[in-house]
Protein backbone atom coordinates (compact mmCIF):
# COMPACT_ATOMS: atom_id res chain seq x y z
CA UNK A 1 0.00 0.00 0.00
CA UNK A 2 1.54 3.27 -1.06
CA UNK A 3 0.71 6.76 -2.27
CA UNK A 4 2.01 8.02 -5.60
CA UNK A 5 1.07 11.57 -6.54
CA UNK A 6 -2.74 11.78 -6.34
CA UNK A 7 -3.35 8.03 -6.13
CA UNK A 8 -3.28 5.23 -3.57
CA UNK A 9 -1.84 1.98 -4.93
CA UNK A 10 -2.09 -1.55 -3.58
CA UNK A 11 -0.32 -4.61 -4.90
CA UNK A 12 -2.38 -7.66 -3.95
CA UNK A 13 -1.70 -11.37 -4.12
CA UNK A 14 -4.60 -11.88 -6.51
CA UNK A 15 -2.48 -11.60 -9.65
CA UNK A 16 -4.30 -8.49 -10.82
CA UNK A 17 -2.63 -5.30 -11.88
CA UNK A 18 -2.03 -2.88 -9.04
CA UNK A 19 -5.27 -1.67 -7.46
CA UNK A 20 -5.60 2.10 -7.81
CA UNK A 21 -7.81 4.66 -6.04
CA UNK A 22 -7.66 8.25 -7.23
CA UNK A 23 -7.65 10.92 -4.55
CA UNK A 24 -10.28 13.60 -4.86
CA UNK A 25 -9.47 17.27 -5.34
CA UNK A 26 -8.15 18.57 -2.00
CA UNK A 27 -7.98 15.10 -0.44
CA UNK A 28 -4.74 13.93 1.15
CA UNK A 29 -3.47 10.70 2.68
CA UNK A 30 -2.93 10.85 6.44
CA UNK A 31 -1.88 7.24 7.10
CA UNK A 32 -1.26 3.95 5.31
CA UNK A 33 -1.48 0.80 7.42
CA UNK A 34 -1.17 -2.86 6.43
CA UNK A 35 -0.96 -6.10 8.34
CA UNK A 36 -1.55 -9.67 7.24
CA UNK A 37 -4.42 -9.84 4.76
CA UNK A 38 -5.67 -6.24 5.07
CA UNK A 39 -4.61 -2.68 4.50
CA UNK A 40 -6.25 0.69 4.96
CA UNK A 41 -5.56 4.17 3.68
CA UNK A 42 -6.79 6.94 5.97
CA UNK A 43 -7.45 10.15 4.06
CA UNK A 44 -8.93 13.49 4.98
CA UNK A 45 -12.33 12.36 3.59
CA UNK A 46 -12.58 8.56 3.73
CA UNK A 47 -11.17 5.17 4.59
CA UNK A 48 -10.01 2.92 1.75
CA UNK A 49 -9.71 -0.74 2.74
CA UNK A 50 -8.13 -3.50 0.70
CA UNK A 51 -7.73 -7.22 1.20
CA UNK A 52 -5.02 -9.46 -0.22
CA UNK A 53 -7.27 -11.02 -2.89
CA UNK A 54 -9.14 -7.92 -3.99
CA UNK A 55 -9.32 -6.11 -7.31
CA UNK A 56 -10.64 -2.86 -5.80
CA UNK A 57 -10.67 -0.75 -2.66
CA UNK A 58 -13.73 -0.66 -0.39
CA UNK A 59 -14.59 2.89 0.63
CA UNK A 60 -16.17 4.27 3.81
CA UNK A 61 -16.78 8.02 3.82
CA UNK A 62 -16.71 10.15 6.93
CA UNK A 63 -19.95 11.71 8.04
CA UNK A 64 -20.22 15.49 8.07
CA UNK A 65 -19.54 15.59 11.83
CA UNK A 66 -16.55 13.20 11.64
CA UNK A 67 -12.89 13.67 10.95
CA UNK A 68 -10.15 11.16 10.25
CA UNK A 69 -9.58 8.71 13.10
CA UNK A 70 -6.58 9.16 15.36
CA UNK A 71 -4.01 6.44 15.93
CA UNK A 72 -5.82 5.31 19.12
CA UNK A 73 -9.12 4.96 17.21
CA UNK A 74 -7.82 2.64 14.46
CA UNK A 75 -6.81 -1.01 14.81
CA UNK A 76 -5.38 -2.94 11.85
CA UNK A 77 -4.83 -6.65 12.48
CA UNK A 78 -4.10 -9.68 10.28
CA UNK A 79 -7.75 -10.28 9.40
CA UNK A 80 -9.64 -7.12 10.34
CA UNK A 81 -9.71 -3.35 10.57
CA UNK A 82 -11.75 -1.60 13.28
CA UNK A 83 -12.33 2.14 13.56
CA UNK A 84 -14.03 3.86 16.50
CA UNK A 85 -15.69 7.19 15.73
CA UNK A 86 -17.57 9.19 18.38
CA UNK A 87 -21.00 8.05 17.10
CA UNK A 88 -20.29 4.78 15.26
CA UNK A 89 -17.93 1.87 14.85
CA UNK A 90 -16.74 0.62 11.45
CA UNK A 91 -15.15 -2.77 10.77
CA UNK A 92 -13.70 -4.40 7.68
CA UNK A 93 -12.64 -8.03 7.18
CA UNK A 94 -11.48 -9.97 4.08
CA UNK A 95 -14.17 -12.65 4.53
CA UNK A 96 -16.89 -10.00 4.43
CA UNK A 97 -15.15 -7.69 1.91
CA UNK A 98 -17.22 -4.68 2.96
CA UNK A 99 -17.37 -2.17 5.79
CA UNK A 100 -19.83 -3.03 8.59
CA UNK A 101 -21.28 -0.24 10.72
CA UNK A 102 -22.57 -0.17 14.29
CA UNK A 103 -24.26 3.02 15.50
CA UNK A 104 -23.76 4.31 19.02
CA UNK A 105 -26.54 5.96 20.98
CA UNK A 106 -26.88 9.65 21.87
CA UNK A 107 -24.06 10.69 24.18
CA UNK A 108 -22.45 7.23 23.95
CA UNK A 109 -18.72 7.29 23.21
CA UNK A 110 -16.08 4.57 22.88
CA UNK A 111 -13.85 4.40 25.95
CA UNK A 112 -11.68 1.45 24.91
CA UNK A 113 -10.79 -0.26 21.62
CA UNK A 114 -9.26 -3.75 21.64
CA UNK A 115 -8.29 -5.96 18.69
CA UNK A 116 -6.37 -9.10 17.80
CA UNK A 117 -6.22 -11.39 14.75
CA UNK A 118 -9.89 -12.43 14.49
CA UNK A 119 -11.71 -10.35 17.06
CA UNK A 120 -12.19 -6.77 18.19
CA UNK A 121 -14.19 -5.11 20.94
CA UNK A 122 -15.25 -1.56 21.63
CA UNK A 123 -16.28 -0.69 25.17
CA UNK A 124 -18.64 2.20 25.87
CA UNK A 125 -20.20 3.20 29.20
CA UNK A 126 -23.39 1.38 28.08
CA UNK A 127 -22.20 -1.80 26.36
CA UNK A 128 -19.46 -4.02 25.07
CA UNK A 129 -19.54 -4.44 21.29
CA UNK A 130 -17.55 -7.24 19.65
CA UNK A 131 -16.76 -7.81 16.00
CA UNK A 132 -15.36 -10.88 14.31
CA UNK A 133 -15.09 -11.85 10.66
CA UNK A 134 -16.51 -15.19 11.73
CA UNK A 135 -19.67 -13.56 13.11
CA UNK A 136 -20.08 -11.39 9.98
CA UNK A 137 -21.05 -8.43 12.10
CA UNK A 138 -21.25 -6.83 15.52
CA UNK A 139 -22.46 -8.50 18.71
CA UNK A 140 -23.37 -6.28 21.66
CA UNK A 141 -23.75 -6.95 25.37
CA UNK A 142 -25.34 -4.35 27.70
CA UNK A 143 -23.37 -3.11 30.70
CA UNK A 144 -24.88 -1.88 33.96
CA UNK A 145 -24.46 1.84 34.75
CA UNK A 146 -20.92 2.47 35.96
CA UNK A 147 -19.79 -1.04 35.01
CA UNK A 148 -16.37 -0.34 33.52
CA UNK A 149 -13.87 -3.16 32.84
CA UNK A 150 -11.11 -3.45 35.43
CA UNK A 151 -9.00 -5.44 32.98
CA UNK A 152 -9.27 -6.73 29.42
CA UNK A 153 -7.44 -9.60 27.77
CA UNK A 154 -7.32 -10.65 24.16
CA UNK A 155 -6.67 -13.95 22.46
CA UNK A 156 -6.50 -14.47 18.70
CA UNK A 157 -10.21 -15.43 18.74
CA UNK A 158 -11.56 -14.12 22.07
CA UNK A 159 -12.02 -11.09 24.29
CA UNK A 160 -12.33 -11.32 28.08
CA UNK A 161 -13.55 -8.37 30.14
CA UNK A 162 -13.10 -8.46 33.90
CA UNK A 163 -15.89 -6.35 35.42
CA UNK A 164 -16.49 -5.59 39.13
CA UNK A 165 -19.11 -8.35 39.57
CA UNK A 166 -18.81 -10.55 36.49
CA UNK A 167 -16.58 -11.73 33.66
CA UNK A 168 -17.67 -11.31 30.04
CA UNK A 169 -16.20 -13.52 27.33
CA UNK A 170 -16.67 -13.18 23.58
CA UNK A 171 -15.52 -16.06 21.39
CA UNK A 172 -15.33 -15.44 17.66
CA UNK A 173 -16.35 -19.00 16.80
CA UNK A 174 -19.50 -18.76 18.97
CA UNK A 175 -20.37 -15.22 17.82
CA UNK A 176 -21.84 -14.41 21.22
CA UNK A 177 -20.97 -13.06 24.66
CA UNK A 178 -21.13 -15.26 27.74
CA UNK A 179 -21.22 -14.05 31.33
CA UNK A 180 -19.78 -15.60 34.51
CA UNK A 181 -20.34 -14.36 38.04
CA UNK A 182 -17.20 -13.35 39.92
Amino acid sequence: LTQVDDRVLAVTAAGFAAVVAALELGESVLALRTQGEVGVAVTTRRLLAIQSRAASFVEARYRVSESAPGEQDLEVRDRLVVVAFPARILAFAPQIASWREFGLGPGERPIELLADENVAAVITPRRAVAFSPLSSGFVEYPLAPGEIPERSTLGADSVTLILPHRILIFRAADSRWSSLNR
